[in-house]
């Protein structure tokens, strides 16, 4: 762990719900990627099966602090299963995604124009 790692959710000009749908897409290639360990791929739907289950740190009946455990639990599993891929592997995801993200550049030889056919007994 002496590599520098970037952050899960990294500051951009996005706000924080697109980088919350960025993480959770990254989060979903890094879950069908063959290439992550099954261990690792094992903290997600440990971290849904805390949330469904009945018992928590905090009960649901106390309003608001019985889902905030929930949702940090949740933060928690998808940093920690980000942090425990690959970092090769991540860092291909987030530059697959960041490229599907931008526009294509518009090539400055094309001219863009319409045409029509004109028969050739009207051509003279």
């Amino acid at each position: 762990m002496s590599e520098q790692r970037q952050p899960v959710i990294t500051p951009t000009d996005a706000g924080v719900l697109t980088q919350f749908i960025r993480t959770l897409r990254l989060v979903w290639r890094l879950l069908n990627d063959a290439r992550v360990s099954w261990l690792a791929k094992l903290i997600i739907p440990a971290a849904i099966l805390y949330v469904l289950s009945p018992v928590d740190f905090l009960p649901d009946l106390a309003l608001g602090l019985g889902q905030l455990d929930d949702v940090g639990i949740i933060a928690l599993a998808i940093a920690l299963f980000i942090e425990a891929c690959p970092r090769a592997i991540v860092e291909e995801h987030r530059r697959a995604l960041a490229a599907e993200g931008t526009a294509p550049t518009r090539d400055e030889n094309i001219i863009e124009g319409s045409y029509r056919e004109i028969p050739n007994d009207q051509a003279r």
